[in-house]
């Protein structure tokens, strides 16, 4: 019997792919694949694999806040606990009050034989001088501190009150109230004699000193009251201080006041 003619290889091979290729899909689904499990095609990459394929670094996860945990506790944070040295503590004012009051010996006399012979402290919570409206604590004064003086007859009294600020701006600003007190100043004493004198400059080593004078009160035997303020102002430091007597026993040529404000800032030059 004759013999068929072969086909040709290749005539099977377009009939056999589609066959290849359903059986590929079909055992593909089966088995679910070696690289991205069962739920890798429906399923999104992480940001560190999508960071690892792209070469770009994923930004870094927030840390949670103490808000953050569930039950309303603070939650840790992922931080690495650091161990803080305490600091010293530190005293409200860097040098100590008394230090920039004057003692009974260093506060100017208004005579050579009329010497203080006390010396009371206070509070600073009185307004000083005659033209003196508030104290430096209601003037925003943190902390004031004061020491009166008189004489053995009671004919001259003294007083220095000290004041810390906040900062140098409120102390530069409740110096400028306390001279803007004098200029109405007159028209608050006591009549017929009641007097203002100019404020003056005074020239010191550190920081800013201004002194005046008033006269007031009713006249007698030794005249009115004569006395004499005085403004110092150093950094976040404000001192007043007033020297009062009767007019006849003022000392003529100098004023105490002047006197005790170059004292008061000497006392700055080491703060």
């Amino acid at each position: 019997m004759p013999r068929l003619p072969r086909a040709p290889r290749q005539a099977f091979l377009p009939a056999l792919a589609p066959t290849v290729l359903a059986l590929t899909l079909v055992l593909s689904a089966c088995s679910g694949g070696d690289d991205g499990g069962p739920d890798a095609a429906g399923t999104p990459a992480s940001p560190d694999a999508v960071a690892s394929a792209t070469g770009t670094a994923s930004p870094p996860a927030s840390s949670p806040t103490a808000d953050d945990g569930d039950d309303g506790e603070p939650s840790r944070t992922a931080r690495p606990e650091r161990t803080l040295v305490p600091l010293p503590p530190q005293p409200l004012l860097g040098r100590p009050a008394r230090t920039h009051l004057l003692d009974a010996t260093r506060m100017p006399t208004v005579a050579d034989d009329l010497p203080w012979t006390s010396a009371a402290r206070g509070d600073g919570s009185e307004p000083v001088g005659a033209c003196q409206k508030a104290s430096l604590f209601d003037i925003g004064a943190v902390r004031t501190t004061e020491r009166r003086f008189t004489t053995a007859d009671g004919s001259a009294t003294a007083v220095q009150v000290l004041g810390k600020f906040a900062d140098r701006s409120s102390a530069y600003r409740a110096a400028e109230v306390l001279m803007a007190w004098r200029a109405d100043c007159a028209e608050r004493l006591p009549r017929p004699s009641a007097k203002v004198g100019d404020a003056v400059d005074v020239p010191v080593r550190t920081g800013f000193g201004t002194v005046y004078a008033a006269t007031y009160g009713a006249r007698s035997a030794d005249g009115p009251r004569a006395t004499a303020l005085g403004v110092v102002r150093k950094g976040s430091w404000v001192s007043v201080v007033e020297v009062a007597t009767d007019e006849r026993r003022w000392p003529a040529g100098r004023n105490p006041a002047r006197q005790a404000v170059r004292r008061i800032a000497a006392t700055f030059r080491a703060s």
